[in-house]
């Protein structure tokens, strides 16, 4: 009997294997899509949450304070700088080449001690000739005396002489005075700070030969405003700290009061201090001086740790709604922790006092209290 299901079963076996493929693939497709789908979904969110990070990130906390209108004290302070009450350089007036130094960078030093030798050996040879002239000449004069009196020469000679002779003495005494140029001496007290010349160095006048430095006394340098300039007083007694020494105040006298103001409007006012012995100072070092006054004003005032910069290019942030912005202002007197601001703030306006260094202009900001 023939078998005809054989062929219809190969037939039905056929399809079922391209169904079954066709499923796979189905489930192929819908699983890489489902995978496509989440790594799309986490992307996205990975993205949101640094949107939002960046969000947060572009607040930056601060502190601020307000601007307060206060009775300013009769107290004034004002920073400067020490400087030396007396200090010189020592000029050469000679010209040659220096044989002997004497006196070393760092050694205190007395007025009219030999600091350098300049060769005088040409000079003085020229002294003797000339002292022999004139010893020659004076002889002359006397013998020529004699015969003036015996009638027996003119008196115009004589006269020719005396001229001679005259001529002599003041090249003798030009001599001694070049020849003792070439002793170099100090021209104060005080310490041999700089020496600029070596054994065999050759000089001429006008070269600089050392400078000493007096330390004895110094004059602290300080600038008070326009307002407050008018208070000073010349002899008026200051009360200064040194930055090295804060807590030992130094007794200080107003002995000159600028007469004219610099470019930000700043008088010079200075200050003669003794330099203490027990805690002694340098020039260049930092201090301030702390003035007593009877008037009493109002004014601005904003925490110091407020400015940005320095004091002479003042700056502040003023924030106003979450965005700080950088202020250029003009300050006044420094009292204690908070400075006098003459412009650019306004009363109630609020500064930043800490995270000035996170900030720029139109940075926007969340206040921390």
């Amino acid at each position: 009997m023939p078998d005809f299901c054989g062929p219809i079963a190969g037939k039905h076996t056929l399809n079922n294997t391209i169904v079954k493929r066709y499923y796979i693939w189905i489930i192929v497709a819908l699983g890489t899509a489902l995978i496509a789908w989440k790594l799309y979904e986490n992307q996205k969110q990975r993205r949101t949450e640094a949107d939002m990070s960046l969000v947060a990130r572009s607040f930056v906390p601060v502190e601020v304070a307000p601007v307060l209108e206060e009775t300013l004290a009769n107290n004034l302070e004002a920073n400067g700088i020490f400087l030396p009450a007396k200090e010189m350089f020592v000029i050469s007036e000679t010209q040659g080449r220096v044989v002997q130094v004497y006196k070393n960078k760092g050694e205190w030093v007395h007025e009219g001690d030999l600091i350098a030798k300049v060769d005088d050996e040409l000079l003085s040879t020229e002294l003797e000739a000339t002292q022999a002239n004139i010893a020659k000449l004076k002889k002359d004069r006397e013998r020529l005396g004699n015969l003036i009196e015996g009638e027996a020469v003119a008196k115009n000679k004589m006269e020719d002489i005396e001229l001679g002779l005259l001529a002599a003495e003041a090249k003798e005494k030009a001599l001694k005075k070049q020849i003792a140029n070439t002793s170099i001496k100090a021209t104060m007290t005080g310490t041999l700070s700089i020496r600029f010349i070596e054994r065999g160095s050759v000089i001429g006048p006008g070269i600089q030969v050392a400078h000493i430095t007096n330390l004895e006394k110094l004059f602290l340098m300080v600038k008070v405003t326009e307002r407050d300039v008018l208070l000073v007083q010349n002899g008026q007694t200051v009360q200064v700290h040194a930055d090295v020494y804060p807590n030992r105040p130094i007794a200080g006298r107003v002995t000159n009061i600028g007469l004219r103001a610099d470019n930000a409007f700043n008088y010079d006012v200075e200050i003669e201090v003794q330099n203490p012995r027990a805690t002694p100072l340098r020039g260049g070092m930092h201090a301030s001086a702390r003035f007593s006054f009877d008037a009493k004003r109002n004014g601005l005032t904003v925490p110091r740790k407020a400015i940005a910069g320095s004091l002479q290019d003042a700056k502040v942030y003023v924030v106003q709604d979450s965005i700080a912005e950088l202020r250029q202002v003009t300050l006044g007197s420094v009292y204690g922790d908070r400075v006098e601001v003459l412009s650019g703030v306004e009363k109630g306006e609020r500064v930043v006092v800490a995270g000035q260094f996170n900030l720029s202009n139109g940075a926007r900001v969340s206040v921390v209290e």
